[in-house]
């Protein structure tokens, strides 16, 4: 009985290593597998980008705290603009996240066109361009039937939005032509060089949802 237990223990004493052994073999490879970071990181376009997303809470008395601005910063919304230099303008602008946007202006006259519209795209961090058209008649209540002319200003905007995302500033060109009601769209430099030029700046302040009256 003795030798029996012993027989016993020594088999049980080399298990135990044995087990250690396979133990941190598995261990060693859930490290090489499971755990290795890199191997989960997507590649291509869908890498991520690596930046923390902002999560802001305000209070409100009506509705005790509610969470908001879970999105990075972005130019998308509603913005109350001022161009200053050759477009001295001002209004209303709305960007959209489909990459269009639309403007109201109150430097214009509604007769002629107040309302204008473009194509945006982000080129860089907080970096917008906005490919930007205007058009309109060239005289209040005038009609394109009679040789009235139209008129079409394109306007090419850079700008970027501060660090806090509620208020951007930039440049633009713009370039002014007529346009006829047989030939319209035409920047042909050629054909129909624009009739004015300049450039200027633009500052704008987004209007908040959460605005006091």
């Amino acid at each position: 009985m003795k030798m029996l237990t012993r027989s016993r223990l020594r088999s049980r004493s080399a298990i135990v290593p044995s087990l250690c052994l396979a133990g941190l073999a598995l261990a060693a490879q859930a490290q090489a597998t499971c755990f290795n970071t890199k191997s989960l990181e997507p590649s291509g376009p869908a890498k991520a980008s690596g930046h923390l997303v902002e999560a802001v809470y305000r209070a409100d008395d009506s509705a005790g705290l509610r969470y908001t601005d879970f999105a990075p910063r972005t130019i998308v919304g509603l913005w109350q603009f001022q161009w200053s230099g050759f477009a001295n303008d001002w209004g209303t602008q709305a960007w959209h996240s489909d990459g269009t946007e639309l403007t109201f202006s109150v430097g214009q006259n509604p007769a002629t066109g107040d309302v204008c519209q473009g194509a945006w795209e982000q080129v860089g961090p907080r970096t917008y361009v906005l490919n930007h058209i205007a058009m309109g008649w060239a005289a209040p209540g005038a009609d394109p039937t009679q040789g009235a002319q139209f008129l079409r200003v394109h306007l090419r905007f850079l700008v970027t939005l501060d660090p806090s995302g509620n208020k951007f500033t930039g440049k633009y060109t713009a370039n002014v032509y007529l346009e006829s009601k047989s030939e319209p769209f035409n920047e042909d430099p050629n054909t129909n060089p624009p009739i004015a030029s300049g450039t200027g700046s633009v500052t704008a302040t987004r209007v908040s949802p959460d605005a006091n009256p």
